[in-house]
Formats: C-alpha cells, structure tokens, sequence
C-alpha cells in the first residue's frame, strides 16, 4: 500500500462496495450479474464502475453537462429580450422601431423556454440513465445480503440538492430466503468476508475531527460584533466628552482579538484533522481496491467525500 502522505491529499475513489465483495457470495454475485446483463455493464469492475459513476455525477451532480449548455442558452435568450424590450428607452431613436423590438424580444423569450424545456429533458433522462438505475439495484442487493454500504452518492439517489426524501431512491429488495419465512441478515458490525487484507484503523485525530467538524465558525461575526462595540464605545467618548468610554474601544478590540486567535487555532486543528480525514479516506480505498470489506463512513466522511466527489479519481 503506497503512503499517501507523500503528496497531498484529495477525497479519493471510493466505491459504495467493492466487485470483490459482491463476489464473494454466490447467490449475490448471481443476482448482480444478472442486473448488469440487462444493461451491459459488469458491476463486479470496479473500474467501469468509478467510470460509469464518473460520468454520472458529471452530468447531473451540480449541473453538469446535462443541462449546461441549454440553460446558458437560456440564460443569454433572456438577457437579450430584455435588452430589446426596452432598448427604446435607452436610445429615443429606436422608438420608430419599437414593433419590432417588442416582436424580436417576445421571439427570444419564446426560445428562452424552448432551451429552458431542453434542458430539463435532459436533465430528466438523465436522471433515468439505465446504467445509474440498475447500479442503485445492485446496492439494493448488497444491503438485502448484509452488506454494509460505504456510502451513497448524494447525485445517485436525487439528494444533492438538499436534505429530504430521495427522488431516485435504492428500491426495495428482500432479503434471501423471504419466500421462505427467513429474516433479512443484519448488516455486519465488522465487514466480513475481508479476507487477508483487514480495513484500515481509524485514527484517533480523525475521530476528533469527525466529533467537532460540526462545531465552531462564529468567531468571525462575534468578533467582529465585539469590534463594533468597542467602536461605539469610542464614539460615545467622544460625542459625550467621556473619557471612561475609550476603556470600551480597548474592551472590545482586545476582546475581539482574542476571540479570532481562538477561531484561527480551531480553524488550524479543523484543517489538520480534516487533512487527516483525507489520508484516512485514501487508505480505506486502497484497501477496499486490495480486497477488503470497508465499513459505512460516518456523516462527516461522507461529506468529505462528496466535497471534491467521492466518485472522481
């Protein structure tokens, strides 16, 4: 396993489970070879499956190529009817024209929808790839087995845009054996079926990190509220002839001092655990690319991940 510490490092490649995982059981690598022949994809390569993931986070996750292009069409359609329509008013001289200004706007308006429509048809096709679908099928598998998922794209299952119900949801699958009365397997406390190559320990920076990743980021404003203080203090003094007041710019400048050191020491220990984050991310792909059963990240790893896309090289 190569040391990632001698580069610095990105959120790297992670997979939601690895082919080597999905092949260990039969019955599962069975179903999942059977998804992938409708849609001609085998979801046991790990790296056709970071290709197809790739591809789809591009074209949906932000924005991306499916809608691009059309909706700066769109955008500049619009921009241009609103210069027509009112580019009488701006030059007197255009007023003779203003029938044909107004007809050339409600043309580019008329366009501008056209694109607008364009582009959330591709955006919506998109969102049906059968490639994506049949992948969130096999996650679905993978967790009916007992398989403890690393993470879920936030684009692969329509929650990038914001907390709430997913719009592409895992579908529902049952578990082995429900014909026959049997319990879906609970999801392993320690990945199984890791063979020789066990996940990487999770270090105690880390851990820190995950527990304060949530916390902080108001020594700016209280800072700078402590500041302003002070300053209305000072200009108390002054108006007033009060001496006493300018004991409040001191106050609140010292105070507002100390409380952005404060705040640049917490952003300072943020970034080292978070860069340890990151190390340990790129551990825990490389074992997962060696064969291991990685466990589920937690919500401040996931997040990471989806930062600089989780499912980029």
């Amino acid at each position: 396993m190569s040391d990632s510490r001698d580069t610095p490092p990105t959120a790297p490649t992670l997979l939601p489970v690895s082919g080597a995982e999905l092949r260990r059981d039969p019955a599962l690598y069975e179903a999942v070879r059977r998804v992938g022949q409708r849609v001609g994809v085998d979801f046991t390569d790990d790296e056709r499956v970071r290709e197809e993931l790739r591809r789809g986070r591009e074209a949906l996750a932000g924005g991306g190529s499916a809608t691009a292009g059309p909706g700066c069409l769109a955008f500049l359609l619009v921009i241009v009817a609103a210069g027509l329509g009112v580019a009488d008013q701006i030059s007197p001289s255009l007023t003779a024209h203003r029938p044909a200004l107004l007809a050339g706007a409600g043309a580019c308006a008329v366009l501008a929808v056209a694109a607008m429509g364009w582009a959330v048809v591709r955006w919506q096709r998109a969102r049906r790839d059968p490639v994506h679908a049949a992948y969130r099928e096999v996650l679905a598998l993978a967790q009916a087995h007992g398989l403890a998922l690393t993470h879920v794209p936030d684009w692969l299952v329509g929650t990038a845009d914001g907390p709430g119900k997913p719009s592409s949801p895992l579908p529902e699958v049952a578990p082995p054996g429900a014909a026959t009365g049997a319990t879906r397997p609970p999801a392993p406390s320690v990945p199984r079926g890791a063979g020789d190559v066990p996940p990487p320990r999770k270090p105690a920076e880390v851990t820190e990190w995950e527990r304060t990743a949530d916390q902080g980021g108001w020594h700016d404003e209280l800072g700078g509220l402590l500041a302003l203080a002070g300053a209305g203090a000072a200009f108390w003094a002054y108006v007033e002839d009060q001496p006493v007041g300018y004991a409040g710019l001191v106050v609140g400048l010292a105070s507002a001092i100390t409380v952005w050191v404060l705040g640049h020491r917490q952003g300072a220990r943020k970034e080292r655990g978070r860069q340890a984050a990151l190390r340990h991310l790129a551990d825990v792909q490389a074992a997962q690319a060696a064969g291991a059963a990685v466990p589920e990240l937690s919500p401040q790893l996931r997040r990471l991940l989806e930062e600089d896309g989780g499912t980029h090289s």
